[in-house]
C-alpha cells in the first residue's frame, strides 16, 4: 500500500523547487528586458523626455581644509594631464609671469604640483589650454568652408542679485562625460578640477564660471603679450573680495580664445565677463536681477540671425542663441531667485542638452555657487540623471 502522505509531501517539495525555479527564470527574463531597454549615455534620447542611468551621480569631494598649500599641490600632481601641441605650450610659458600677476598664491601652488610631477610649470598650463584652442580651430575651419559646425563647447551661465552664479557645463559626450567629476575644498576656496587645475570655483566672496565663445566672437588671444590661462582667472576671482576688485585684478588681459566669466558676489554685484583681444575685458549685466551669458557675442548673434532663421542658426550653435533667451526669461519672470530655482532651470529644455538626433553635445556636469550661504552644489552628470553634491565652508 502507497503511503499517501509520503508522496504529498515528495510532491510538494517537488512542486516548491519547481516553483522557485520558475520565479528565478522569470525574474532574471523580466530583468535582462528591462536592462536591455535601458538608455545609457551614447544613446539618443527624447528632447522633452530624456531618461538614463547617470555615470556620476554627484560629485566626488576632496576635503582639505586645514592643510597646507603642498598637500593640495600633491593632490593636484596625481590629477591626470592631457596632450598639447607646440603652438600652446609656446603659448602657455609666455602665460607664467602674467598669471603670477593676478594669482601669485595660485601659480606658487601649480609650480610646486610641477615639481613633483616632473615637468615644467607652463606643461600644467598647456594642458588647461589646448582643448579650448583645438575646439577654436575647428570651429573656425566649419565657418570658413561654411559647414555646420560639429564641434563647439557650450554651457550656459547665470548669476542672480543675492551672490549665486553657476552653468550648465555643455561638452562632447563622447571625451568630456567622466565617472570622476571631483571638487576640492580648502580653507578659503572651492573649486572644480580639471587637467591638474583649478576651474570654476568659488571663495568667502566671490564665485565664477566660465563660458566658450571662441571663433564667434572674433580672433584669438595665443599671442598677445597680456595672455593668461583660464585656471588662473579661476583662481584671481576665488580671492577677489568683490566683483569690482576681480574686474580691476584683470583689466588688461587676454585669454587663449574669447571666453566669458559670468561672476556674483556676497554683496549682490553680478556680471557677465567677456574677454576678447578686440574689446578687451568687458562686463555686462542683463537686468538689476542677474547676468546671463551663453557661446556667443551679442555682434555675432545679431549679425547670424539676420541671415538665417532662428531655427536653424540654433540648430546651427547648439541652440546658444535659444539657451540664452530661455536664461533672459527666467530672470525676468521668476518669482524666486535661489539654489533650488537655478536647478530647476538647469533641468529645462534648452538649456539642460542630452544626446538627440546624433548631436554628440550635451550636459555633462552643473554647478551653482552661492556666496552668500558658502556653499557649492555640483553634480557629476547632467542633473537630469545625477543628484548634486554640497559642499561648504562651515
Amino acid at each position: 500500500m502507497v503511503n499517501n502522505t509520503f508522496v504529498l509531501n515528495i510532491n510538494s517539495k517537488l512542486f516548491e523547487v519547481i516553483m522557485k525555479k520558475t520565479i528565478i527564470a522569470l525574474t532574471l527574463t523580466a530583468s535582462f528586458s528591462v536592462f536591455a531597454n535601458i538608455p545609457v549615455a551614447g544613446d539618443d534620447l527624447p528632447f522633452f523626455n530624456a531618461e538614463r542611468e547617470a555615470v556620476q551621480n554627484g560629485a566626488i569631494i576632496k576635503d582639505m581644509s586645514g592643510q597646507a598649500q603642498a598637500s593640495l599641490a600633491q593632490f593636484m600632481a596625481k590629477q591626470p594631464l592631457g596632450e598639447f601641441s607646440e603652438d600652446v605650450l609656446k603659448a602657455a610659458k609666455h602665460a607664467v609671469e602674467n598669471n603670477r600677476k593676478i594669482a601669485p598664491d595660485y601659480v606658487a601652488m601649480m609650480e610646486a604640483s610641477a615639481k613633483i610631477r616632473g615637468i615644467d610649470v607652463a606643461e600644467l598650463f598647456a594642458s588647461v589650454s589646448q582643448v579650448d584652442y583645438s575646439v577654436n580651430q575647428a570651429v573656425k575651419s566649419s565657418m570658413q568652408e561654411k559647414q555646420e559646425v560639429e564641434t563647439i563647447k557650450g554651457c550656459t551661465s547665470i548669476a542672480f542679485n543675492n551672490g549665486i552664479v553657476g552653468q550648465t557645463n555643455d561638452l562632447s559626450l563622447a571625451t568630456s562625460l567622466t565617472d570622476h567629476t571631483t571638487v576640492v575644498k580648502t580653507d578659503d576656496s572651492i573649486f572644480v578640477v580639471a587637467d591638474g587645475a583649478h576651474f570654476q570655483g568659488m571663495g568667502k566672496h566671490v564665485g565664477i564660471v566660465i563660458n566658450f565663445m571662441g571663433a564667434p566672437a572674433g580672433i584669438d588671444g595665443i599671442d598677445h603679450k597680456n595672455l593668461v590661462t583660464v585656471d588662473a582667472i579661476f583662481a584671481a576671482a576665488t580671492q577677489a573680495k568683490s566683483v569690482d576688485i576681480f574686474l580691476n585684478t584683470i583689466k588688461d588681459v587676454r585669454t587663449i580664445i574669447p571666453f566669458n566669466f559670468t561672476v556674483a558676489d556676497d554683496k549682490g554685484n553680478h556680471a557677465a565677463i567677456e574677454v576678447t583681444v578686440e574689446n578687451g575685458v568687458k562686463a555686462i549685466q542683463y537686468s538689476e536681477r542677474g547676468s546671463v551669458h551663453a557661446n556667443h557675442s551679442a555682434e555675432f548673434k545679431q549679425g547670424f540671425l539676420a541671415e538665417h532663421s532662428a531655427i536653424d542658426a540654433n540648430t546651427a550653435f547648439f541652440s546658444t542663441f535659444a539657451r540664452e533667451v530661455a536664461a533672459e526669461n527666467f530672470l525676468d519672470y521668476s518669482p524666486e531667485l535661489t539654489v533650488e530655482s537655478m536647478q530647476w532651470l538647469f533641468s529645462q529644455r534648452p538649456i539642460n542638452m542630452t544626446k538627440y538626433k546624433g548631436k554628440d553635445f550635451v550636459t555633462v556636469e552643473a554647478m551653482i555657487f552661492d556666496t552668500v550661504e558658502g556653499c557649492a552644489y555640483v553634480s557629476g552628470d547632467n542633473p537630469n540623471f545625477s543628484g548634486y553634491s554640497k559642499v561648504c565652508f562651515k
